[in-house]
C-alpha cells in the first residue's frame, strides 16, 4: 500500500486526501433530527430558539429541558422504535416534548385533541402506544388507552432532578422519527412511518435552498398531525432560527394572523393557498419567504404574493417525507406547476405498466430517493400496493406510487393534473372520500352513501348523498360523523335520497349525483329565507353568492 502511495503525484495525493476527508465527514455527519439540533446548540447556545408571546427560550435552555425529559422517558421504557403519543397544545412544552421523544430514541405519534375521541382511540390502539405525553388541559378529551400517561404539567417541576446531557440511545438514521396518520380509503386512518433519514434529507435541501447561515423567524402554525409542521420546526430549529408559536385561540387566517405576523416580525411561513388567500397582502414588511403546499395554488395568488419576496410551491405526500419537488415563482409567473425534484429525490411519470411516458403525456407520479418512508404501520397489504421496487434506481430501492396524475413540461418542470382515485384535498388536508362514505354507512338509518367534492370558482365543499332506510335529518347525520371524523372531513351538505343512481355496471353513478341541484341542502339552511330589501342588501347578497358559489 505504501509503495502505491509513493507513486502518486502531488495532485493525486491531494485528491485522495480530499476524498477521504469527504467520506469521513459523511460518516460523522449528524444522522438524526436531535443530532442536527445539537449542531445548532453548539453554534449559538444563547440564540432564541422559541418565541411564545413574552416567553423566549434559548437554544441552550431548550436543549437542557428536552434532555431532562428524555431521561425521564428513558426511565419509562422509551428507546429506538418506541412509539410515544404526543398530545400537547401548541406551546413551549409541545416542542420540548417532541425533542425529548426523539432524544430518548423514540418516535412521536401526534394526537390532535380536536379530533373525535373515537378516532384518537383508534390511532392510540393501532400504534400500540407505550407512553402518552400530554397535559391536564387536554387529558379529559383523550380516550382510555393502555399507554403510560405522563402529564407534563405535573412533571415539569421535577425535571430538574434529571441530567442535563442527552441520553445515549444508539438510534440511527434508519430508526423511526414519527408516525403521522392520514385518511384511509379502507374506512380507517393509516399511520405513515417516517425514519430520521428522511428528515435529514429534507434539512439538507432546506439548507441548500434557504442557506445554511440564514436564520429566520419561522411561524409554527400547523398541527403536528399535518407534516408541514415538520417543515416549520426543522426550518427554524435546524438552521439556528426562531420558531414563533402563536397563542392558543388565535385564528390562523385573515387579519388576526396578519396582525400577529407583523407583531412578531415573522419572516418565513408555510401555509396552504386557501389560508393565504385570506391574508391582506399589504403591510407585512418582515415577511421574506412564503412556502405553499397541500393543495393547488391559483396563479392570481402567486402574482399578488410573490412581489419582493421568495414564493415557493412545494409538493410531497406524507409517504415521501414532506417535500419532493419545489418551484420558485415570481410575480410575473405565467403558469403554476410543482417544479423539479429536490436534491436526493427522483420523480418519474409512468403509465399503467410503470413505463416512462414522453414529455407532455399524462401519467402517474412515482417517487424514489431518500425521502421514501417505510410504509404504513401494521398494514403490509396497503404498503405493498403503493410502495414498489424501484426499477430505475439502486438495487433494493423503492418507489412510492402517489396516485397523482401529472405530466412533464418541455422546460423540465412537472404539472399537477389531479388525482387518479377518490382522494381530495380540503384546506390542505388529505381526505379519502371512501373513509367518509364508510363512516356514514355505520349509521343505522343509512343504507348507502356517496361523497363528492364540489368546486365552484375556487370554493370547495364536501357533499354527501345518502340513501336511507328510514327518515333521518341531515343535522343528525352531521352530528353522527362529527363523533368519528375530524371537522374538515364532515360534509356541510347532505342530499337525502330514496336510492343512489347506478350506471350500467351497477356502480354508483357519480356523474349523475354531481348533476343534482344542491339548493337548500346545506345543513342549517332551513331558516326562513329573507330576500334583500334594499339596493345595498341585494348588492351584498349578490357578492356573497358569487364568492360562495351558491
Amino acid at each position: 500500500m505504501t509503495d502505491h502511495l509513493s507513486q502518486l503525484t502531488g495532485k493525486q495525493r491531494e485528491l485522495l486526501r480530499l476524498r477521504l476527508q469527504q467520506r469521513q465527514q459523511e460518516v460523522e455527519r449528524p444522522a438524526c433530527f436531535h443530532e442536527l439540533f445539537t449542531e445548532q446548540v453548539r453554534g449559538g447556545p444563547d440564540r432564541i430558539a422559541l418565541a411564545a408571546g413574552d416567553e423566549q427560550v434559548s437554544y441552550a435552555a431548550l436543549d437542557r429541558c428536552s434532555n431532562r425529559l428524555a431521561h425521564l422517558l428513558r426511565a419509562n421504557g422509551v428507546g429506538p422504535e418506541t412509539l410515544v403519543g404526543l398530545c400537547v397544545p401548541r406551546s413551549v412544552q409541545m416542542v420540548v416534548g417532541l425533542l425529548a421523544i426523539l432524544k430518548a430514541g423514540g418516535a412521536y405519534v401526534p394526537l390532535d385533541s380536536t379530533y373525535p375521541r373515537e378516532r384518537l382511540a383508534y390511532m392510540a390502539s393501532d400504534a400500540g402506544l407505550r407512553v402518552l405525553l400530554t397535559e391536564q388541559s387536554v387529558m379529559s378529551l383523550l380516550p382510555d388507552c393502555d399507554a403510560t400517561v405522563l402529564d407534563l404539567e405535573t412533571l415539569w417541576p421535577k425535571l430538574a432532578e434529571f441530567p442535563d446531557d442527552p441520553p445515549v440511545t444508539g438510534v440511527t438514521a434508519d430508526n423511526l422519527a414519527y408516525v403521522i396518520y392520514t385518511s384511509g380509503s379502507t374506512g380507517q386512518p393509516k399511520g405513515v412511518q417516517v425514519p430520521h433519514r428522511g428528515i435529514r434529507h429534507l434539512v439538507e435541501w432546506q439548507r441548500e435552498n434557504y442557506g445554511r447561515d440564514n436564520p429566520q423567524r419561522v411561524l409554527q402554525s400547523t398541527s403536528l398531525s399535518f407534516d408541514i409542521s415538520v417543515w416549520e420546526i426543522s426550518t427554524a430549529l435546524l438552521s439556528g432560527g426562531t420558531l414563533v408559536l402563536p397563542p392558543a385561540g388565535l385564528r390562523m387566517i385573515g387579519t388576526d394572523l396578519a396582525e400577529f405576523l407583523v407583531e412578531q416580525a415573522v419572516q418565513n411561513i408555510g401555509i396552504t393557498p386557501s389560508a393565504l388567500a385570506t391574508l391582506p397582502p399589504a403591510n407585512l414588511p418582515a415577511l421574506r419567504n412564503i412556502g405553499v403546499g397541500g393543495e393547488a395554488c391559483p396563479l392570481d395568488l402567486v402574482r399578488v404574493w410573490a412581489k419582493d419576496r421568495g414564493f415557493f410551491n412545494g409538493y410531497g405526500p406524507t409517504e415521501t417525507t414532506v417535500a419532493v419537488s419545489l418551484a420558485r415563482f415570481t410575480a410575473d409567473q405565467k403558469h403554476v406547476h410543482i417544479g423539479r425534484p429536490i436534491s436526493g429525490a427522483q420523480l418519474y411519470v409512468l403509465d399503467s405498466r410503470l413505463r416512462p411516458v414522453p414529455v407532455g403525456v399524462p401519467g402517474e407520479l412515482c417517487v424514489g430517493g431518500q425521502g421514501v418512508t417505510r410504509g404504513y404501520l401494521g398494514r403490509p397489504d396497503l404498503t405493498a400496493e403503493v410502495f414498489i421496487p424501484d426499477p430505475f434506481g439502486k438495487p433494493g430501492g423503492r418507489l412510492y406510487r402517489t396516485g397523482d396524475r401529472v405530466r412533464h413540461l418541455s422546460d423540465g418542470t412537472i404539472e399537477f393534473l389531479g388525482r387518479m382515485d377518490a382522494q381530495v384535498k380540503i384546506r390542505g388536508f388529505r381526505v379519502e372520500l371512501g373513509e367518509i362514505e364508510n363512516a356514514l354507512t355505520l349509521h343505522p338509518r343509512v343504507g348507502a352513501a356517496a361523497v363528492l367534492l364540489h368546486e365552484n370558482e375556487g370554493t370547495k365543499r364536501l357533499v354527501a348523498y345518502v340513501a336511507v332506510r328510514e327518515p333521518v335529518e341531515p343535522e343528525d347525520l352531521q352530528r353522527f360523523l362529527a363523533e368519528a371524523l375530524p371537522d374538515y372531513m364532515v360534509p356541510g351538505v347532505f342530499v337525502v335520497l330514496d336510492g343512489l343512481p347506478l350506471n350500467v355496471n351497477g356502480k354508483v353513478d357519480r356523474r349523475a349525483l354531481a348533476a343534482l341541484p344542491l339548493d337548500g341542502y346545506a345543513v342549517g339552511a332551513k331558516a326562513e329565507f329573507v330576500a334583500g330589501r334594499t339596493d345595498t342588501e341585494r348588492l351584498l347578497a349578490g357578492v356573497w353568492e358569487a364568492v360562495l358559489g351558491t
